[in-house]
Order: C-alpha cells, then sequence, then structure tokens
C-alpha cells in the first residue's frame, strides 16, 4: 500500500511532464493533412502497445465483453477527440489548445454526473461550470480586431473534441476498471487510427503531403511517449484516483505547454487569452484545492 502511495503521485507527475509536451509536437507535426498525421501517431503507438504486450506476455487486445468501452475510447477518444483537436490545431496555436483542453474536467464532470453514483455535480461543479464558460468567452476574443475567424472556428473544433473525449473517461471509470490499460489503448487506437486514415484519405490532400524530418520525429515522440506511455499511465492512474481528480491534471498541463510553445515558437497570449487561460485555470482548479483541504483538516481533526 504504501508502494503504490509512492507511486500514483509519480505517475501523476510524470503524465504532467509528458502530455505538457505534446501540444507543442502536435502543432509541429499537424501540417496541412491532419487526419492522416493523427492516424499515423495512433497506428504507431497501437503497434508499440502490442509488441509490448507481446514481450511481456499478456493478452494483446482486452475481452469481447468489453467491447463498448474499447469502441467508445476509440471512436470518442482517438477518432472525434484527436482528430477535430488535430483539425483545429491547424489555426490554433499550442498554448490555447492546452487550456482548451482544460475544460475536459468540466465535461467530465458532466457526464459523471448521470453515470457514477461517488460524483454528482454540487455548488464546486457549476463555479467550474461558469468559470470555464467565461473564460472561454475572452479566449475567444470577439470583439476585438485580432479576432480571426479560421481560429474561431479551430477552437470550436477542439472543444467539440473535448466533449468527444469526455465521455469515454467516464465509462472507462466506471466499466474499465478490471481491464488492462496496454491492451485498451492498443486496440482503442488502432481503431481511431483505421477511422482517421479514411476520413484522411478523403478530407486531406495526402497526395502533395511532405514531411520534414522535424514532422516525423514529433510523430514518433507523440507515438511513443505521448499516446502509448502516456495513456495507458493515464488510465492506469484512473484504477487508483477519481476521474474528476484525475482530469484536473489539465490545468497543470496548460501551464507548462503554454511556456514550451512560447520557448520553442514563440507562441504569446494576447491579454485577452491570458486572461481567460487564467478564468479557466482557476474555476477549475479552486473547488479541488478547496475539497482537498477540507479533506485533510477533516483527517487532523
Amino acid at each position: 500500500m504504501k508502494k503504490q502511495a509512492i507511486w500514483i503521485p509519480l505517475g501523476y507527475l510524470l503524465l504532467i511532464l509528458i502530455w505538457g509536451s505534446t501540444w507543442i509536437a502536435i502543432k509541429v507535426s499537424v501540417g496541412d493533412a491532419p487526419f492522416m498525421m493523427a492516424s499515423l501517431r495512433f497506428f504507431i503507438a497501437g503497434l508499440v502497445l502490442i509488441l509490448f504486450q507481446i514481450v511481456r506476455g499478456k493478452p494483446i487486445f482486452p475481452d469481447s465483453t468489453d467491447r463498448k468501452v474499447i469502441l467508445s475510447l476509440g471512436f470518442g477518444n482517438f477518432f472525434l477527440g484527436y482528430g477535430l483537436t488535430y483539425w483545429g490545431m491547424q489555426f490554433v496555436n499550442s498554448n490555447i489548445t492546452s487550456i482548451l483542453w482544460a475544460l475536459l474536467p468540466v465535461m467530465i464532470a458532466l457526464f459523471a454526473h448521470g453515470m457514477l453514483a461517488t460524483e454528482r455535480i454540487n455548488a464546486a461543479s457549476v463555479f467550474s461550470l461558469l468559470g470555464s464558460l467565461l473564460g472561454t468567452y475572452f479566449i475567444f476574443d470577439l470583439h476585438t480586431e485580432s479576432f480571426d475567424p479560421a481560429v474561431a472556428k479551430g477552437m470550436v473544433m477542439i472543444i467539440l473534441s473535448v466533449l468527444a473525449a469526455a465521455y469515454p473517461n467516464v465509462l472507462f471509470k466506471r466499466d474499465g476498471a478490471h481491464i488492462d490499460p496496454v491492451a485498451a489503448n492498443a486496440a482503442a487506437m488502432l481503431m481511431g487510427a483505421v477511422l482517421l486514415l479514411m476520413v484522411g484519405l478523403t478530407a486531406d490532400p495526402w497526395q502533395n503531403m511532405q514531411l520534414s524530418p522535424l514532422a516525423v520525429g514529433a510523430t514518433i515522440y507523440l507515438a511513443v511517449i505521448g499516446s502509448a506511455v502516456g495513456f495507458s499511465l493515464y488510465f492506469w492512474l484512473m484504477k487508483s484516483v477519481t476521474v474528476v481528480k484525475m482530469s484536473y491534471s489539465t490545468f497543470l498541463i496548460p501551464i507548462l505547454a503554454s511556456f514550451w510553445g512560447w520557448i520553442l515558437l514563440d507562441e504569446r497570449l494576447t491579454d485577452s487569452a491570458l486572461l481567460g487561460g487564467a478564468i479557466i485555470l482557476l474555476s477549475v482548479s479552486l473547488p479541488e484545492l478547496f475539497k482537498s483541504r477540507q479533506h485533510k483538516n477533516k483527517h487532523v481533526e
């Protein structure tokens, strides 16, 4: 038990470090063929996980009785979630994308209310929802000369991608506690990769697609570290941490992602976007921090 208590926070920290770096890698790799690049990422990641299962002598894919969870992960998380995100990032910077993905805890809380008896919407959830809506309004920056309809369209797609990813997270928490996270992700990623490839063949200008060494390197990093390691670690953590608390890692990730975007791509947040991002991160994090303090004080008493 003490060993697990050590590994869980270490795993949580590693996940934040990994996913804090993935947004800039997506921005570098997305190019003009977002669906094809996302497909390539998850094909590689799925194959890496299959090899890992073979090496450790474990079943490659989950049992067929778990198909609902796997189909939900493949379609909602990897196909819609990342397909729409990749498409939106043609127009949206990595820092803004990471901030919009900080909306995930709010959307997860909405699904968890109807699916998990122990995680109902309360005053804190409403506070986070209202704060997130206000922050999103400032990020869109509708009333200034810098407003760009293409960027706004990309942000809408990214918000929809977060919504699509929220349901599979809650379903896995409810029905997937017994599933090997590596096997689950291998199957779901390959499913998502096939669907992304099908869309990419019709929607992307793949005939003229050129892969630079940087884009290839970023995609391999995303596949192996961001996906194969990251998602397996994420769903392993979900077995020990509440789904809403697990999703609160998303308020730390944008801070790290914005730092990398600023240092490596010279991405700068406008005053309005900075205010909106701060509102979202605070509205998502403050209720959880307050809850953690109350829980600690209760045990002290």
